[in-house]
């Protein structure tokens, strides 16, 4: 059982980052957006569904990236070495 669990894990690899997965996309965008000049209209066809649900999935990826920016930026923004803020609620002497 282990061993199947292994090599499972070897065949699918490390995942990608959210830049490579950006950037895989455009070129697909770019690629899609080139076969809706082409003379079959079916094929057009299929290049603007391709494009239209491609440019979904980019605005996803950009606003995640954005989102993670925004965070990191928020998380750098916490004093350096002070202690973090307390976390829960604070109970009254002798509420507990």
């Amino acid at each position: 059982m282990e061993a199947r669990k292994a090599k499972r894990a070897r065949r699918r690899g490390k995942p990608g980052t959210l830049e490579e997965a950006r950037a895989l996309l455009w070129r697909a965008l770019e690629r899609a957006g080139e076969l809706l000049e082409v003379e079959d209209p079916a094929h057009a066809l299929k290049a603007v569904h391709a494009v239209s649900q491609g440019a979904a999935a980019y605005a996803r990826i950009v606003e995640v990236g954005e989102l993670e920016a925004r965070i990191a930026a928020l998380e750098g923004q916490g004093g350096e070495g002070e202690d973090p803020a307390p976390t829960g609620p604070r109970l009254r002497r002798g509420a507990a």
